[in-house]
């Protein structure tokens, strides 16, 4: 081969073992305000843990650094420490002080070395698991100051190890240019955090004005967004709050499970699960349940592995959830709109800033913006769907009291038309079988006078006391129909009417006693008549059958119970009729109100009546 061949060969080969260890020097020149290095970057991964600064720096003499595979490197969840190289040459005749920035928040141990001309190493420290060292600038990511001289050429060396992503988006700012970047930042982010202090407060408050659970639910959850957000921005270590190293690791897991289990129960009740879908309620709450332990499985393994199954749970549930939402949108539910929205939203820039996290594409802006603009879309969103929720439940119960209204009003006109049916059947009955009974009663007595003869005179005079308690009874049930109640007075005042009319006719003297409180509730209507039914069975047995002369009724009014017993001083009941059919009805009426009867023939018959309190009748009693 000629010289020159060979020359060329020669400047080829260095040239391509100067690209391939990506010795491209960055030019700081005066009109620069941002130079990215992510296409200057070289790295390695010690996969050990064990390289020091010198390891590294003969490491990569060795070619063993490799350049970036993409603009902003990207390693995911990796055990290994990651080195990154860079050089930059400040092409300016004056002094100047650049800010270097590595725009996440996220890693756990961060090493800057910069290396001058002269072999002098400065050396800061920051991370999560560190506190910042003196003369970085203050803020939630990492930014080291550069000074440099006219011409200055430096070699910087970064160490990164995290049980998080690791992602590598370095930039360099000129002052004034990352002042204004980061106050548009800090801006974006405090009105984020702002925008959803005001929904929690908002919803809180709607959720006692119109006392729906769902919006002191959904703020709630708003709050657990809130404070996962907080840390994942890096504001919580910034602001050195007590316990960061738990809370950038733990403290995430655990808030995001809160807020899962809550979104769950949120989507229960936005969509009444338990009443519209039974079959995916069951699997929901089946969740709900499992949460807790898979918030404690997380907790025990190591982050940089149980971050990425966490970030696996919230797709499975997310999904889950937009799906439910869509399959109610599909079945007529117009208030799933928003909440199908709402999962589109978050789930669309989610991905995107998970796929950028685990370096399946570059970075266009960080991550943690794409999914801070997913959040708040989605949370308005969310907050959207409760308030069309509550519009629609307040439709429909406008709508459903208007039913019962209408049912109201066709209930009172068939009651009035019974009662109009009523009083007319209550007409006819005085009218009719009333004058029956009268004009009976009145050709009775004609009769008796007209009698010739004693047993005549006792025939129309038995015909005139046989229609004079058929009109009783007419009229009485009279009353009955006509009443809207009976109280424990009316029903002694009608006992004692009823047996002087009775037993005087008979010569049979007649006593009534009351003890106990009479001015209780009374027995009400119907029981009310079937009570005094059983009292007018029981004189009519001791008129017919017992040949006595005295009736005694003692009515006791007790705090659980009424008794009445009715004694006379006959023959007593003989064993032959102890089955009557009278004794039976009045059994029967009895056990209808839930009472019992008892029966004793000494010196006469006594029957007593038991009745708890308050009464009942047998179809309430069903």
């Amino acid at each position: 081969m000629s010289s020159p061949l060979r020359f060329t060969a020669i400047l080829l080969f260095l040239a391509g073992i100067l690209t391939g260890r990506g010795d491209t020097v960055s030019i700081l020149d005066p009109g620069a305000t941002r130079l990215d290095l992510g296409p200057s970057l070289t790295v390695f991964r010690d996969t050990a843990d064990v390289f020091t600064l010198k390891d590294a720096r003969k490491a990569y003499k060795n070619g063993r650094f490799q350049p970036g595979k993409k603009p902003r490197p990207t390693f995911g969840f990796t055990q290994d420490t990651i080195w990154a190289r860079f050089e930059v040459r400040h092409d300016s005749p004056d002094e100047q002080l650049w800010f270097a920035e590595l725009q996440t928040s996220r890693m756990d141990e961060l090493d800057w070395y910069l290396i001058r001309p002269s072999g002098t190493v400065e050396h800061v420290s920051t991370g999560n698991y560190r506190d910042h060292s003196p003369g970085m600038v203050d803020g939630p990511t990492p930014v080291f100051q550069l000074r440099m001289g006219a011409g200055e050429r430096v070699e910087v060396f970064l160490r990164i190890r995290s049980e998080t992503s690791i992602h590598i988006p370095l930039s360099i700012w000129r002052p004034d240019a990352f002042v204004t970047a980061k106050t548009v930042r800090d801006g974006l982010l405090t009105s984020f955090f702002g925008y959803l202090a005001a929904l929690i407060l908002l919803s809180l408050v709607l959720s006692l004005f119109t006392r729906d659970r769902g919006y002191a639910i959904y703020s709630l959850s708003l709050a657990g967004i809130f404070i996962v957000y907080f840390i994942l921005t890096g504001y919580y270590t910034w602001l050195n709050l007590p316990g960061k190293r738990l809370a950038v690791h733990s403290g995430i897991i655990c808030f995001i499970e809160i807020t899962l289990t809550l979104m769950l129960v949120y989507l229960r009740y936005f969509f009444e699960l338990a009443r519209t879908m039974p079959g995916i309620d069951r699997w929901v709450l089946g969740m709900i349940r499992a949460n807790p332990v898979v918030a404690a499985i997380l907790l025990l393994g190591p982050y940089r592995i149980m971050d990425q199954i966490l970030m696996l749970q919230i797709s499975l549930l997310g999904m889950c959830s937009l799906a439910v939402s869509m399959r109610a949108w599909w079945q007529g539910n117009r208030v799933a709109r928003f909440y199908t929205l709402a999962w589109l939203s978050f789930w669309l820039l989610y991905g995107i800033s998970t796929a950028q996290i685990l370096g399946w594409f570059p970075q266009p802006t960080l991550p943690e913006l794409q999914a801070v603009l997913g959040v708040a879309i989605s949370v308005t969103l969310f907050f959207l769907a409760m308030g069309d929720r509550v519009r629609q439940v307040r439709e429909n119960m406008q709508l459903f009291q208007q039913q019962v209204l209408e049912l109201e009003k066709k209930a009172s006109h068939e009651l009035q038309q019974q009662l109009q049916q009523q009083q007319q059947l209550i007409r006819d009955l005085h009218d009719g079988i009333g004058g029956l009974t009268t004009n009976v009663v009145m050709l009775a007595e004609m009769g008796s006078r007209a009698a010739t003869n004693d047993k005549d005179r006792g025939c129309f005079q038995q015909i005139r006391v046989l229609a004079s308690e058929g009109g009783a009874e007419v009229r009485s049930l009279m009353s009955s129909m006509d009443a809207r109640d009976i109280q424990w007075a009316d029903l002694i005042v009608e006992c004692r009417r009823h047996a002087t009319m009775v037993l005087a006719g008979h010569d049979i003297a007649f006593e009534l006693s009351v003890s106990g409180d009479v001015e209780q509730p009374g027995p009400g209507l119907f029981p009310g008549m079937s009570l005094f039914r059983v009292f007018k069975e029981s004189l009519t047995n001791v008129v017919k059958h017992s040949g006595a002369k005295k009736v005694a009724v003692r009515m006791e009014f007790e705090k659980n119970r009424f008794r009445m017993t009715v004694k006379d001083d006959g023959r007593g009941i003989p064993p032959e009729k102890g089955s009557g059919r009278g004794l039976k009805n009045m059994t029967s009426r009895i056990e209808e109100l839930g009472g019992t009867v008892t029966c004793q023939n000494r010196q006469g018959t006594e029957l007593a009546f038991d009745i708890p309190l308050p009464m009942k009748s047998a179809a309430a009693q069903e």
